[in-house]
């Protein structure tokens, strides 16, 4: 069914799967920072740089469906998947961002752990975007779908459980206040690797 309806245009997947290796890439870095703990300015450029070339991928996409009038998949759904890859790696970037700016003294063991919690979620999405391209493997797209989910679950218990050591061990009100914006961010940049996910799976279920 999926190849009969299918235009053999693959701009989009080409472009979709440009995209989400620069999200991996960007979140790669971000654990690098979290690991080295110092360079901050260093690897908040590095992650900048990567979320403007994902930027401008997003663009040329944007533009290409405004031009475009069959399109492989709903256009609707085109906008919210690019939307949505984005979002991920806006929001990663957001975490790079205030690590710099905020200078934290230490990084607490459950931010590394935060942080591999997203990384395995991008590669999911990555490996999800890539079965997209021809829907030859539904339920192993299924399949990423509840392990990104069950991943989100994960990160939010990592997060609520760093935030409530902290409030008790943390003498440092500042450093509390630091880490509570830092690991929101990191979060939801697994929430919307769970809504790529979301998306994704409808797009599944309306063409099989």
């Amino acid at each position: 069914m999926w190849k009969r309806i299918m235009p053999k245009d693959e701009f989009f997947f080409i472009h979709f799967d440009k995209l989400v290796d620069k999200i991996v890439e960007g979140v790669r870095v971000l654990n690098e920072m979290l690991e080295k703990g110092s360079d901050y300015g260093e690897f908040a450029l590095r992650v900048k740089t990567i979320e403007h070339e994902g930027d401008q991928i997003v663009h040329v996409i944007i533009a290409h469906l405004h031009k475009t009038f069959i399109t492989p998949i709903d256009r609707d759904d085109i906008h919210m998947l690019v939307c949505g890859l984005d979002d991920i790696l806006d929001t990663a970037e957001g975490a790079s961002s205030r690590i710099d700016m905020y200078q934290p003294r230490h990084i607490p063991v459950e931010a590394k752990e935060l942080a591999q919690v997203l990384l395995e979620s991008v590669r999911l999405v990555q490996e999800m975007i890539t079965l997209l391209r021809n829907l030859k493997q539904p339920q192993r797209i299924l399949e990423l779908t509840v392990e990104i989910n069950r991943l989100e679950d994960q990160a939010d218990y990592i997060r609520r459980s760093t935030l409530a050591r902290m409030f008790r061990d943390e003498q440092d009100v500042r450093e509390l206040i630091k880490w509570k914006d830092i690991l929101q961010y990191i979060e939801r940049s697994t929430d919307r690797c769970e809504d790529v996910g979301n998306i994704t799976e409808g797009i599944v279920l309306e063409h099989t």
